[in-house]
């Protein structure tokens, strides 16, 4: 399922809200990979279950090998 230029605005926007971040800000550090600027933003124990479900190298492989996440990056680099 494609995901709406005017969609993924509206979820980096609502994500970003949560975090402190503007749209922008959350894009460009998703494209950059910059998840540190990303996890410092997040309550202490959001920011460990996200660390921790990063670090497994299974949930790596999967998001790696994932349609929806070739999907999904590649819909963020169209807005």
């Amino acid at each position: 399922m494609k995901m709406s230029n005017s969609n993924m605005e509206k979820m980096l926007q609502a994500v970003g809200g949560k975090l402190g971040m503007s749209s922008e800000e959350l894009k460009d550090a998703l494209n950059k990979g910059d998840m540190s600027s990303i996890m410092a933003r997040m309550d202490p124990k959001g920011a460990k279950k996200f660390k921790d479900a990063v670090n497994n190298p299974e949930v790596a492989d999967v998001l790696k090998n994932s349609p929806e996440m070739a999907e999904f990056m590649k819909n963020m680099k169209d807005i």
